[in-house]
């Protein structure tokens, strides 16, 4: 079974958010089908540089929508955006240096790191970023 499959599970109901998620997932799927096929390394290194460049935006679009509204939870998110930053640097060196180990273990990881992440954590923040623009809406 395919450790990268989009669900309505991982949704945060902000559409915008959605749409990058499901990105995410696609272009972890990529990888992991690439990782599994035993692809050259210069191709994996070009797509693990490619998912981390659009996780890269991702975190930064979530991180300014999260200031706006004042999220009391800024700083936790943050740092578990701050991890996986770090890890993807990781894998990337690693794989770059030819260690065939690291696309699957790297799968692996931001796997388990995304379905927790999404179900969890982002959850909060579009339970929040909602609330926000509903009482935005009452406002005005």
């Amino acid at each position: 079974m395919p450790m990268f499959q989009w669900s309505r599970q991982y949704a945060v109901f902000v559409p915008e958010i959605d749409a990058e998620h499901r990105a995410i997932f696609v272009m972890g799927a990529e990888l992991e089908r690439a990782a599994a096929s035993h692809a050259p390394k210069a191709r994996l290194g070009e797509m693990v540089r490619a998912l981390a460049g659009h996780a890269e935006d991702h975190f930064t679009h979530e991180e300014r929508l999260m200031r706006e509204v004042r999220y009391q939870a800024f700083e936790w998110h943050k740092k578990q955006h701050d991890g996986v930053r770090r890890r993807l640097k990781e894998f990337t060196r690693r794989i770059e240096t030819g260690d065939r180990e690291a696309p699957s273990e790297l799968v692996e990881y931001l796997s388990h790191w995304l379905h927790g992440h999404t179900s969890l954590t982002d959850r909060m923040m579009g339970a929040r970023l909602r609330n926000f623009e509903r009482e935005r809406k009452r406002a005005s």
